[in-house]
């Protein structure tokens, strides 16, 4: 998720280094403003900041989940002859358990959709019960840490469908391809019935492999 699509209204903590000081200083978003937000003014010692490449930015969901940004930059602006601040970046992503459960190799072609952008084809190159890895080749600047990513991936019976939520929590390679990897959100019980089936599937295939190496 972007600072941008913070909804207007929204009150903020900003924390920053300001002159060698540690500040924490509450903001309200009014607008989306370019590829940020206009901000009320970030004051430090009774001034206003002019810029700073660093800081953290963080609010209450209505959920009551805690969302957290790292700001790439706040810059003032005269905006309509009154001075605020633009604030830029993407929100952060801890991933607690680091996907401990088990990986399924399953390679599967399925449609992709981050936010109102454009679908786009990816290539599900594995999953498992908390997460799953996306190659997602030359279109890698269309997803960024903190996105949420709604996937349609037709089953190996060609026509049953499996709708996927998931959150972008890293960037890296396969290989020499650009993927992500993603936390899994909300597991349906479509999705969680494929996982099982898939890995049943795998033990059926590892019991066989054992089977074939002890008879020869």
């Amino acid at each position: 998720m972007n600072v941008k699509n913070i909804s207007p209204g929204t009150k903020v903590n900003i924390e920053l280094v300001h002159e060698g000081r540690k500040y924490t200083v509450e903001s309200t978003v009014l607008t989306q403003y370019s590829d940020g937000v206009l901000i009320t003014p970030v004051v430090c010692n009774d001034k206003m900041i002019q810029y700073c490449s660093e800081a953290s930015m963080s609010y209450t969901d209505s959920y009551g989940k805690l969302r957290s940004f790292h700001l790439e930059s706040i810059s003032p602006i005269d905006f309509s002859g009154s001075l605020f601040h633009v604030a830029q970046g993407s929100e952060t992503v801890k991933m607690t358990n680091n996907r401990k459960a088990e990986r399924y190799k399953i390679q599967r072609i399925a449609h992709a959709r981050v936010g109102n952008k454009i679908e786009q084809k990816v290539l599900i190159n594995d999953l498992s019960m908390r997460g799953i890895s996306l190659i997602v080749g030359k279109s890698s600047k269309a997803y960024v840490i903190g996105d949420e990513v709604d996937l349609d991936m037709v089953k190996e019976d060609g026509f049953s469908h499996v709708k996927i939520s998931c959150q972008v929590v890293r960037k890296f390679k396969i290989d020499q391809f650009e993927a992500v990897g993603c936390q899994l959100i909300n597991v349906s019980t479509v999705l969680l019935d494929y996982i099982l089936g898939v890995k049943k599937q795998k033990e059926i295939e590892k019991a066989n492999r054992m089977f074939n190496e002890d008879v020869v």
